[in-house]
């Protein structure tokens, strides 16, 4: 249901879970396990799609199996397409600063939060290189899964900017004291 397409073999099921085996890059297979609310479909031996998702609005899934579809694939293209790198390049030297001047005051603390609060304000633009096609803009499912996973992005990477620069900041401050 996050757009991630997971390669394994299904070996079981049962009413709370989908079992399936992972080749891992050593070439170990482990075995594992996912609830079935995660799952959108699965391919079974003959390579067939299996759709496991229902429209039920009392569990959430509010979306038709059509609409699914073009919300997942706004997700996929955003996580393949999206970059947010500015958030790196401002968090990064902004909150190195607040480190620098605010020292260890408790306040440090906060810079990176509220960074990463103004972070998300901006619009996300989906530009022609991160969608797959231009088509699929006229699709609200499509848009609100893209900007799902643009602002899970853009989030994680102006927190982690954040932290990394108060870090940053702290440190050059004691080493020249």
């Amino acid at each position: 249901m996050t757009g991630k397409i997971i390669d394994g073999r299904v070996t079981s099921e049962d009413s709370l879970y989908i079992y399936y085996d992972f080749e891992k890059k050593s070439g170990k297979i482990k075995p594992r396990k996912l609830d079935w609310e995660r799952v959108f479909s699965y391919s079974d031996e003959n390579m067939q799609e299996v759709v496991v998702y229902v429209m039920d609005t009392t569990i959430g899934n509010y979306f038709t199996e059509e609409e699914m579809r073009f919300y997942i694939q706004g997700e996929q293209d955003a996580w393949d397409g999206y970059k947010s790198n500015w958030t790196i390049w401002l968090g990064t030297p902004i909150n190195a600063g607040f480190g620098y001047l605010l020292g260890s005051s408790p306040i440090l603390i906060a810079a990176p939060f509220v960074y990463m609060v103004v972070a998300s304000l901006p619009k996300y633009k989906m530009t022609s290189g991160s969608i797959s096609d231009a088509a699929l803009l006229m699709q609200p499912a499509y848009v609100l899964g893209y900007e799902r996973t643009a602002r899970t992005k853009r989030l994680f990477k102006s927190l982690m900017s954040g932290l990394i620069g108060a870090g940053i900041g702290l440190t050059v401050r004691e080493l020249t004291e």
